[in-house]
C-alpha cells in the first residue's frame, strides 16, 4: 500500500470522527464558512478548546503553506492539543506541507508516543513526507519497531527505509534486540533499503549469532539480487555457520539469485 493510500485511509477516519463530533455534513460546511481565513485569526483558533474550531483552523493553515513563518511552529505546538481529533488533523495538515514541515520533526517524533495508534501512524506518515529531514527522528522511529499496531510499524518501516544510510546504523543495532518483533521489523526496513544496507547486513551474518544473524538473513532476502555477490563470497570463504546462513539466504532469494550466481561463477573460472 502506497503512502498516499495510507494517508487517505487516515483522512477517512478523521472525517468520520469529525462528523461524530459536530453532526451532519451541512453543519460542518456551515461552520467552515463562518470561520476566519486570515493567518492571525487561524493561529488563535488553533488553540481553541473547541475541537471543531481547532481542527478547521489546522486544515486552513495547511492551505496557507509557508506564507507565514508562524504556521509550522504553531501546528507543531498544536500536536500537544488534548483532543485526539485535533492532534490527528494537525498532523495531517503537517503531512500536506511535505518538506516544508521539516521544523516540526521533533514534535512529530514525540507524537510517535501518542496513546492513539491512528495518531502514531499519521505521525510516521507525516515524517515520511518531510523526506531526509526525518533523519532527526531515527531514534524515536527505532523505538516504535515493536509498536503493537502493525499499521504503525508499517509506517515506521516506510520512513526508515526511505532514509537509507541515515537509518542503517540504528536498524543494525536493533537486530541485536532480544525482542523478536523488533528484529523482524528492523529486518523489513533494512531489506526495503536495498543495496545500501548490504555491507552491514553481511557483517552481521558473518557473526553467525542466533537472532541477529537470522534477522540479517531475512533482510538480505528482502534485498534480493544485490546481495548475491557478497553472499557467494561468504559461502566460499566464511566459517561453517556463516557459510550455511549465506547458503540458506541465497536459497531464500530463489530464482532471482540465479543470474547473479551465474555471473559470479563465470568470474571465478
Amino acid at each position: 500500500m502506497s503512502p498516499q493510500s495510507i494517508l487517505r485511509r487516515v483522512r477517512v477516519g478523521a472525517a468520520m470522527l469529525m462528523l461524530l463530533a459536530v453532526g451532519s455534513p451541512c453543519g460542518v460546511w456551515a461552520e467552515e464558512a463562518s470561520q476566519p481565513n486570515d493567518v492571525p485569526s487561524l493561529l488563535k483558533d488553533l488553540g481553541s478548546s473547541d475541537s471543531s474550531i481547532a481542527s478547521q483552523a489546522a486544515k486552513r493553515l495547511s492551505l496557507k503553506g509557508t506564507d507565514s513563518k508562524h504556521v509550522i511552529s504553531a501546528l507543531a505546538e498544536a500536536i500537544k492539543h488534548p483532543n485526539e481529533l485535533v492532534r490527528l488533523t494537525v498532523i495531517e495538515a503537517l503531512s500536506e506541507l511535505g518538506p516544508d514541515a521539516g521544523p516540526a520533526v521533533p514534535a512529530l517524533s514525540d507524537a510517535l508516543q501518542d496513546k492513539d495508534p491512528m495518531i502514531r501512524e499519521a505521525a510516521a506518515l507525516a515524517l515520511f513526507s518531510t523526506g531526509a529531514q526525518a533523519r532527526k527522528a531515527v531514534p524515536a522511529l527505532i523505538g516504535r519497531l515493536d509498536d503493537p499496531s502493525k499499521r504503525v510499524r508499517d509506517g515506521v518501516v516506510l520512513v526508515l527505509a526511505n532514509l537509507g544510510k541515515d537509518a542503517v546504523g540504528g536498524l543494525i543495532k536493533a537486530l541485536d534486540s532480544s525482542d523478536v518483533l523488533v528484529r523482524a521489523t528492523a529486518a523489513q526496513a533494512l531489506g526495503r533499503m536495498g543495496a545500501v544496507a548490504v555491507p552491514d547486513l553481511i557483517t552481521v551474518l558473518k557473526r553467525a549469532e542466533p537472532g541477529s544473524s537470522e534477522a540479517a538473513s531475512i533482510a538480505l532476502i528482502y534485498v534480493g539480487p544485490p546481495a548475491v555477490p557478497p553472499l557467494i563470497d561468504l559461502v566460499t570463504a566464511g566459517n561453517a555457520k556463516a557459510a550455511k546462513l549465506a547458503g540458506d539466504t541465497l536459497e531464500g532469494i530463489g530464482a532471482a539469485a540465479v543470474p547473479g550466481l551465474v555471473r559470479e561463477l563465470k568470474k571465478r573460472r
